[in-house]
C-alpha cells in the first residue's frame, strides 16, 4: 500500500479507494484505464464520484503505463476532458510530447500553435475554421475533412506528418 503513495497526486483517500478495489501495488494498476478505475470506484461507493477523480485516475494511468512519465504531465488537471478529447484537428493534447511544457493545449492557447512561426498565419487555420467560425468542438462533422487547412507541420518529416494525419482522422472517427 505504501508504494501507491509514490504515484504523483495520490493521497490517503485515493490509496484507500484503490486498496478497497484490490489495487495494492503499482504493478497491479498496469494496463488499467483511468475510466475503468473511476467506474470501479463509482460502483464501490454506489454513487457517482466527483469527476475530478476520473481526471486523477487518467493521470495514474499515464504514470503507471508510461516508461518514463513526465512528472509535470502527471498533474490531474492535465487529464481533464478538454485534454483527452480530440482537439479541432483530431490531435489529443495529453498524447503530445509538447504538452504541457511547450504547449498548454489548443483550447487553452486558442490555436496559437508553435508552428505558426513558419507561416504567415496568427492562428491555426483548422482552429480558426472549426472553433472561431463554425463554433464546433472539432472537425468530426465537417464534410470536407480533411481539407486544405490540414497543412504539414514543417518541424517533422513527411512520414510523421502522414502518420499524424491518419491518427487525427481516426481520433475524429473518420
Amino acid at each position: 500500500m505504501g508504494e501507491l503513495f509514490t504515484i504523483p497526486n495520490i493521497g490517503k483517500a485515493t490509496v484507500r479507494a484503490l486498496t478497497e478495489m484490490g489495487y495494492t501495488t503499482i504493478e497491479s494498476l498496469k494496463g488499467k484505464k483511468g475510466e475503468e478505475l473511476y467506474n470501479e470506484e463509482c460502483a464501490l461507493r454506489g454513487t457517482v464520484v466527483d469527476r475530478c477523480q476520473l481526471y486523477l485516475y487518467r493521470a495514474v494511468e499515464y504514470f503507471v503505463n508510461t516508461a518514463n512519465p513526465d512528472i509535470e504531465k502527471c498533474k490531474w488537471w492535465y487529464w481533464k476532458d478538454e485534454f483527452v478529447s480530440p482537439s479541432p484537428c483530431g490531435a489529443i493534447c495529453s498524447q503530445c510530447t509538447l504538452f504541457p511544457s511547450a504547449c498548454k493545449g489548443c483550447r487553452i492557447i486558442k490555436g496559437k500553435v508553435h508552428w505558426l512561426q513558419y507561416t504567415d498565419a496568427d492562428c491555426c487555420p483548422i482552429y480558426d475554421c472549426c472553433i472561431n467560425n463554425k463554433r464546433q468542438q472539432n472537425c468530426s462533422a465537417c464534410k470536407n475533412l480533411p481539407c486544405e487547412r490540414f497543412v504539414k507541420d514543417p518541424t517533422i518529416s513527411d512520414e510523421q506528418n502522414e502518420q499524424n494525419l491518419k491518427t487525427m482522422l481516426k481520433n475524429l472517427g473518420k
